[in-house]
Order: structure tokens, then C-alpha cells, then sequence
């Protein structure tokens, strides 16, 4: 048996890759035929680890942080957006994952830098949410995670006009939690009077004939509170702060932007008959920011492609079809921040979440921190200032991690003593994941994945795979599952933790599992496991034999 680890494929799919995936012949079509001497392969072992960005998608509730299994639809519009890729170097229109969550990388033939960011903008839409869109400046390369905060669908609100000299306004009170509270802003809409008698009903008639015969009606009716009244639909307050990108200037940068206010025009009534279409008038947005000191940014904004632009205080809506979004941003925000180390005393791949709060505890971002100990992380796009860093208690392999204190977000370098929790041991996974119908193609994933006692509550341990070989923190005599999550579905091997007197694996489970004993006295697990879904379908191996 001839068996060749193809680092001449990571050059094969680079190529593939600049070449969108053009054939280039039967050498480069058919991995299962050595390159340079043409014999049969009978195992070949795809390495990923050239992939030098790879990028997490996780979707969330707004309201409670629980990850959204619905089904998901998910795009990239903006500068880098025909970057983005999976692990078969193809490049979607769209990506759909009933799983809350999706992988992919980035073009490695693409450089990022802090003076040559990779700009994009993601699109999220599922049932029963808002439709998502956020803007995202990377600066350098590596493993990110970006937690997307779904609102779901609010409910209508139908405000009353109220005669302003030439105009009708309509206003309403800010509400939180369904208390009344003083808000930091105001938004209003405006109607004026030569742009209402334009307006036509459901019958194809013009409301009124003149502002005369307006005034007439109005001040005739027997109630004048809900002579008009204005439904906007899906209006929602309740936004938290987080990093997005803007066009200021004509140049993007990414800020603490937030959200105040955003809703769509759902229906107008005037003297109880429905309008249709605003023919040659419109309706005035009008915002205003009542508290001090004044954002660097506040305002109507759009977004466009991969960032978003502030348009002013007032917009003008010409068509019964418009939606809004009156926002907030400071420009206070640094590339690159402080240096957090992680370091620990045990041999362990991590993925470590926490969430970052300032001195008054509003919560600015979450970030993530994937690797291996030790590492050093550097925090991108970070606004300045004194923070708290809160690490989330989320993975049971590791001891509670205090909460970290940072004078400034912009400097300065932290050392994060990580600690094992007991009854936890030191294991290393090789993981070869097999073609279905294709055993002499095997992937060794470089790959962020999940492990946890099987059939347990535990909270998923996340790991980072690195050409299929990951070092891990387990509990002895115990049966796991290691997922990864290949396009739209997990794939799930099983492994035991429990050997007999000799050392020997003695469970079966659902893939082959070899053991041996490392130099440093960890069991190392070889396990190949048989891909659910064809792979090599995937990757466009389709029938080669």
C-alpha cells in the first residue's frame, strides 16, 4: 500500500482556488493519482491547514443568548465578499444551516493587514427575526468567531397625528420593558399638508382637494385623536451596542455602533380611508439626540454593501414601502488593542469565550479566543478605555476564569493562568474523516469542533483541530462525542476514554478507534470516521476511483 500525506494538496487546492476551480487536468482532477508518478493512491490524506483565516458564524436571541436552530439563510455582500469560501474553495450566493451556526474561510491567497483589511458585509434571515446585516473589518489573520444577535419580530405601533400649524407630527414615548422611560432620543414623523392632499386611497381618489378642504374635515370630526393615525410596523428599541463599520468620509472604519431606533411603514389612516400611495408627497422622518454629551454620529443611516452610512437627522420617505434605522457610533475605537496570553500547564487546544463591558458596565462586544497553549491574542477593533473582560463559565474542562480587569482596551498585555479542572486528563485526537463512497480519500480537518460527554447536559468543550490532530482535556472512563460541522450538518464520531489493565481501547463505537501511548504519556486516539454526507461530492471528487 502506497500512502502519500499530500503536502503537495495544499498547493493543488491553492491552485484550485485561483483558478475557481477550473479543471487543470486529470492529475489535478483525480486525488486518488500521484502527481509525479501517476499510480494509484490508496489513501490520501487532505490537509486544510492552509487555510490561514477561518471564520465562525454563530446565531443568537437578542433576548436570551440561546443559538438560534432554525433555518438560516445567510449572504456576503461588499468589498472581500467573493473572498469568502468554504472548505471546497467554492464561493456561494448564499449559505443555509438549520444549525445556528456556520464555518468558513477565507481565500488564502488574499493578504490582510491593518493597512489592507478585509471588508464585507453578512446578511442573516430567519423565520421569526429581524432580517440581520452588520458590517466586519478584519485586520489580521487567524481564527474568528462572530456572534450575530437576532431580534426577533416586534410587534405594530400606531402613533396619532397631532396639527402643527402647516403639518401633522406623530410622535411617541419611548418605552423599555414596557415601562415609560426618558429616552436619549426622539423620533417623530411629519406629514405636512400640501404633501397630504396628494395622497391616494385604496379607490384610486385623492384624499382631499385642496388644503382648504383638509382643514374642513379635520376640524368637523368628531375625533380629531385618530383623524390620523400612522402603524409602524416591527418598530424595535432595544439594541445592544456592538463593533460595525461606517463610511465616514468615504473611508470605512469600524466604530461602537448601536442601534436606537429601527421600524418599517406598515399603514396610514386619514379620515378612516387607507392610503395607498404618497403619489407626488411623503412623509418627513425627523430625529433628534436630547441628551449630552453629543455622539460622534447619531442619525438616519443606510447600509450599503459593507458599511453603513450616516444620511442626517431628517429623511424624506416618498414611498408607502420604507423602513428606518436611526443609530448611534463613536469613532473611538482602535485596530489593534490590548494583548491578552493564555497559558496553563496542561497540553490543550481551547476555545474560550468572554464578553466585554465598560467602567459603567455597558456592554461593548464579545470576542472569542481559539488556539492551543500557550497564545497570545490581540484584540481588534476594540473601543479605548478602562474595561472589564468577563469570561464566560461555558467550558467544563477548565476552571472558572476570573474576570479581567484592562486600564485600557488600546494597550497593554495581560497573562491568563488557565487552570484544568480536576478529574480532567490530557488526551491528543487524530482525526482522518473519510469519504463515504470513496475510501481512498481521507480529510485531516483543520477545523473548529465540539466535544462533550455523550448523552450528557454538559456544555459543548470547544476545541481547534489543526491537520486533523487536536489535543484535548477529558474525564477518564467516559464515552465522547467529537462533532464538526461540515456545510449545514454535524458530523459526530464517538471515542472512550476507558481502556482495560494493559491500556488497551476495549469500547465499540461509531468509528474506528486505534490508541497508542505518546513519549509524554498521554494516549493519543486514532480514530476514522466516515463522513455522513459525500465529501468528496462536496469537493467535486464525484465517482473517481
Amino acid at each position: 500500500m502506497k500512502n502519500k500525506v499530500s503536502h503537495f494538496y495544499k498547493i493543488l487546492l491553492s491552485t484550485f482556488l485561483l483558478a475557481g476551480i477550473i479543471s487543470c487536468g486529470e492529475m489535478l482532477d483525480n486525488p486518488t493519482i500521484d502527481k509525479d508518478t501517476g499510480e494509484d493512491i490508496n489513501l490520501l490524506i487532505v490537509d486544510f491547514n492552509f487555510f490561514t483565516t477561518r471564520m465562525n458564524f454563530k446565531l443568537l436571541d437578542a433576548d436570551d443568548n440561546s443559538q438560534i436552530t432554525k433555518s438560516a439563510k445567510i449572504w456576503f455582500t461588499g468589498d472581500n465578499a467573493n473572498d469568502i469560501v468554504n472548505f471546497a474553495g467554492e464561493k456561494n450566493s448564499e449559505y443555509i444551516t438549520p444549525q445556528g451556526e456556520l464555518e468558513l474561510t477565507i481565500d488564502p491567497n488574499v493578504a490582510i493587514s491593518t493597512t489592507s483589511p478585509f471588508n464585507y458585509g453578512v446578511h442573516v434571515e430567519v423565520d421569526g427575526y429581524e432580517a440581520f446585516v452588520q458590517g466586519i473589518e478584519i485586520q489580521s489573520e487567524g481564527k474568528k468567531t462572530y456572534e450575530l444577535q437576532l431580534s426577533k419580530t416586534s410587534s405594530d405601533d400606531t402613533l396619532t397625528g397631532t396639527e402643527d400649524d402647516d403639518s401633522f407630527i406623530f410622535t411617541y414615548l419611548f418605552q423599555k420593558s414596557g415601562h415609560i422611560e426618558e429616552a436619549p432620543y426622539k423620533v417623530q414623523f411629519s406629514i405636512t399638508k400640501a404633501d397630504m392632499i396628494q395622497f391616494i386611497d385604496e379607490s384610486g381618489n385623492e384624499l382631499f382637494s385642496s388644503v382648504a378642504e383638509l382643514d374642513s374635515a379635520y376640524a368637523n370630526s368628531d375625533d380629531k385623536a385618530n383623524f390620523l393615525r400612522l402603524t409602524i410596523s416591527n418598530k424595535k428599541t432595544d439594541y445592544s451596542a456592538g463593533i460595525d463599520v461606517v463610511s465616514v468620509d468615504g473611508q470605512k472604519q469600524s466604530v461602537l455602533f448601536k442601534k436606537l431606533e429601527s421600524g418599517s411603514f406598515g399603514s396610514l389612516v386619514i379620515d378612516d380611508r387607507l392610503v395607498t400611495s404618497f403619489q407626488n408627497g411623503g412623509i418627513t422622518g425627523i430625529s433628534s439626540y436630547l441628551n449630552t454629551p453629543h455622539p460622534d454620529l447619531f442619525g438616519f443611516t443606510d447600509f450599503n454593501t459593507d458599511s453603513w452610512t450616516f444620511t442626517g437627522t431628517s429623511s424624506w420617505f416618498s414611498t408607502p414601502d420604507f423602513s428606518y434605522t436611526v443609530a448611534q457610533a463613536s469613532l473611538d475605537v482602535c485596530t489593534t488593542g490590548a494583548e491578552i496570553k493564555f497559558a496553563s500547564n496542561v497540553q490543550s487546544s481551547f476555545s474560550i469565550d468572554a464578553d466585554i463591558y465598560d467602567t459603567e458596565g455597558t456592554f461593548l462586544k464579545s470576542t472569542n479566543f481559539k488556539g492551543k497553549f500557550p497564545e497570545t491574542f490581540a484584540l481588534e477593533n476594540v473601543p479605548s478605555g478602562a474595561a472589564t473582560i468577563v469570561f464566560r463559565d461555558n467550558n467544563p474542562a477548565f476552571v472558572p476564569i476570573s474576570d479581567l480587569f484592562v486600564t485600557d482596551l488600546c494597550s497593554g498585555t495581560y497573562e491568563i493562568d488557565v487552570e484544568k479542572t480536576d478529574g480532567y486528563e490530557e488526551y491528543q485526537i487524530v482525526l482522518k474523516a473519510i469519504c463515504p463512497d470513496n475510501p481512498s480519500i481521507a480529510f485531516a480537518p483543520t477545523y473548529g469542533g465540539q466535544v462533550r460527554i455523550k448523552d450528557s447536559d454538559d456544555e459543548w468543550q470547544g476545541i481547534d483541530m489543526e491537520g486533523g490532530i487536536v489535543d484535548v482535556l477529558a474525564k477518564p472512563g467516559e464515552v465522547y462525542q467529537l462533532r464538526l460541522l461540515w456545510e449545514d450538518e454535524w458530523e459526530t464520531s464517538d471515542f472512550s476514554t476507558e481502556f482495560d489493565a494493559y491500556g488497551n481501547y476495549i469500547n465499540k463505537t461509531n468509528s474506528k478507534v486505534e490508541t497508542e501511548l505518546l513519549e509524554d504519556g498521554r494516549t493519543q486516539f486514532i480514530i476514522e470516521h466516515e463522513f455522513e454526507q459525500n465529501i468528496c461530492d462536496d469537493m467535486g471528487w464525484k465517482n473517481l476511483k
